[in-house]
């Protein structure tokens, strides 16, 4: 099972938790890179900020039901939890990770790996896992690399611990606004998370990773009923990919992020068939007449969304 740390540990695997340490800040918290000592690793600390979402006290049976349950959970495209801090002030979860390679620094076949590897991830969430689990949280800063460019997704077990009502599953409203599914939104500041809300989260990754920067998505759409979609590709890649693959990742980014109706959305299974399989994409212009069959477990949180962060193609969606 996973460690208790002490807070000493975790300062001085962090620097004290330095500036130069960050790297990133969520709706739960700030992230740092750390190097623990004792093992030899390296590892992501994150210090739980957010006081609006209390976790549950630290020796409880339901702390450690949660922990448990989500260590249980293990795919080489998952971000591994190895421990925690509990202290006065303080929570912090940390886990096994690398750092965050920029993407304009990258060429577009290693965006395709990332693009694949988060998939068998979600692939795993959403259909291997008994019962499923929902993320809610998929973002670029979510997303840690390798050496080896082998992409892991991180904080997919993070809202299973900071929930105070152990009746339910998944509760807490940690999606981040520009990646949040419209869907979501309901009446009252509640949000109700299903798998294709995770799909549409996806989806932006994915116009984020292929696409001009602030380009939004109601433009990509354009571009791709002008059968013009590959205006829409970042200029930083110098047309250094396979015209087909790029109109491949945009397409699936539009299909994933399809706003009006989240059952005209792929399933991760139908996703993973077009990745891996080469299976063709659908007319998009035709979803407007058709359904696409997708399993929508609801949970609904009364809460409301979390506002953090920004993504162009979120905005107008």
């Amino acid at each position: 099972g996973p460690t208790q740390f002490e807070y000493s540990d975790l300062a001085a695997a962090t620097d004290n938790f330095s500036d130069e340490r960050k790297l990133g800040k969520g709706f739960f918290g700030v992230v740092y890179r750390g190097y623990l000592k004792k093992s030899g690793c390296e590892v992501a600390v994150k210090k739980i900020l957010n006081k609006s979402h209390a976790m549950p006290e630290p020796d409880t049976k339901n702390f450690y039901d949660e922990l448990n349950a989500i260590t249980s959970v293990k795919h080489k495209n998952l971000v591994k939890l190895v421990g925690w801090c509990s202290g006065n002030s303080w929570n912090f979860v940390e886990f096994m990770c690398w750092c965050w390679k920029n993407k304009n620094n990258e060429l577009f076949l290693v965006y395709e790996l990332i693009v694949k590897d988060i998939a068998y991830a979600l692939l795993y969430l959403h259909h291997e896992c008994d019962p499923f689990i929902l993320h809610r949280d998929i973002k670029p800063g979510n997303i840690l690399l390798d050496d080896n460019f082998n992409a892991k997704l991180a904080d997919f077990g993070l809202s299973r611990i900071v929930d105070s009502d152990s009746s339910k599953l998944l509760t807490v409203p940690i999606g981040t606004e520009a990646y949040l599914d419209p869907q979501c939104k309901k009446p009252f500041g509640k949000v109700e998370f299903s798998r294709s809300s995770d799909v549409y989260s996806f989806g932006i990754v994915l116009l984020d990773i292929a696409c001009k920067k602030d380009m939004v998505r109601e433009t990509v759409w354009k571009q791709y009923t002008n059968r013009s979609i590959l205006q829409a590709a970042d200029d930083k890649l110098q047309g250094k990919f396979h015209r087909s693959e790029m109109e491949n990742v945009i397409t699936l980014g539009l299909w994933c992020s399809y706003p009006d109706d989240s059952k005209k959305r792929p399933s991760m299974e139908q996703v993973m068939a077009v990745l891996e399989h080469g299976k063709s994409l659908p007319d998009l212009n035709s979803l407007e007449n058709t359904s696409v069959s997708t399993q929508q477990e609801v949970y609904i949180d009364p809460q409301g969304p979390s506002s953090a962060g920004s993504s162009s193609y979120g905005q107008h969606a």
